[in-house]
């Protein structure tokens, strides 16, 4: 659905859309030691002495699942009096392995802890970076003089928790007392902008401020989970800057 229609006096704007994707043998990529890689290939355990060492990694990719991808999708927009408006979205996502191969489980090295580094079921996990729920929201006015006009957006951006790799941090050895360093959840965060700007009357002139992240929340984005570590790959802190540009 798409529509645009007056709120009162308020134009305004909604729009909104439901999918579904259904996957047949969707392709993962993992970190694995040169010896499970081989195991995964083929079906049939190798023997160590005959490749390289469990100690040489190499990114394989292959095809390990069904998965289904549902959730709808919301937009709108408010135009109040003032050169004042209002822009939002909100997702809902739902994301899942249905009917998976079992996986070799990638967090543990096959020569270091051979009874952990086996094969997996992924069944009913849910897809990797899919946050159930987000939302999007931005206020922003044009403010126009005789010296030329001035703007200023504040925007705000919410992700529901989710999961990096496509074990969802279970410890299939510890159910019960899970180890830390199989953890690759991102809790729920917030994140804050603002921006303001200047744009002189002949438009030649255009001063900026920007500030990005205001909170300074630091969410993990991507992470490598291997025998030893959990690497952990973070997004962009705050930061803030002053843009100036002229147009001869």
């Amino acid at each position: 659905i798409k529509s645009e229609f007056n709120l009162g006096a308020v134009p305004s704007r909604f729009n909104g859309s439901m999918f579904y994707y259904d996957y047949s043998d969707q392709v993962f990529t993992s970190i694995l030691s040169v010896e499970q890689a081989l195991d995964f290939n083929s079906g049939v355990s190798v023997d160590p002495e005959d490749v390289a060492p469990g100690a040489l990694v190499v990114s394989f990719s292959y095809n390990a699942a069904d998965s289904e991808i549902y959730g709808a999708q919301l937009d709108g927009r408010f135009e109040f009096s003032n050169n004042i408006n209002v822009n939002w979205s909100a997702l809902w996502l739902e994301a899942y392995i249905l009917d998976a191969q079992e996986v070799q489980d990638f967090r543990f090295q096959a020569d270091v802890a051979p009874d952990e580094a086996v094969f997996r079921s992924i069944d009913g996990k849910r897809l990797p970076h899919t946050p159930r729920f987000q939302f999007n929201a931005s206020f922003s006015q044009f403010i126009a003089t005789r010296l030329g006009s001035f703007d200023y957006v504040f925007s705000v951006g919410w992700r529901d928790r989710q999961y990096l790799t496509i074990f969802n941090s279970e410890d299939f050895s510890q159910p019960n007392d899970p180890r830390g360093r199989l953890d690759d959840s991102v809790s729920a965060y917030w994140t804050f902008d603002a921006g303001a700007g200047f744009t002189s009357s002949n438009e030649k002139l255009r001063v900026e401020a920007f500030v990005n992240n205001l909170e300074d929340e630091v969410a993990t984005a991507a992470v490598i989970i291997t025998q030893f570590d959990n690497t952990r790959f973070f997004t962009r802190p705050r930061t803030s800057g002053i843009r100036l540009k002229y147009f001869f």
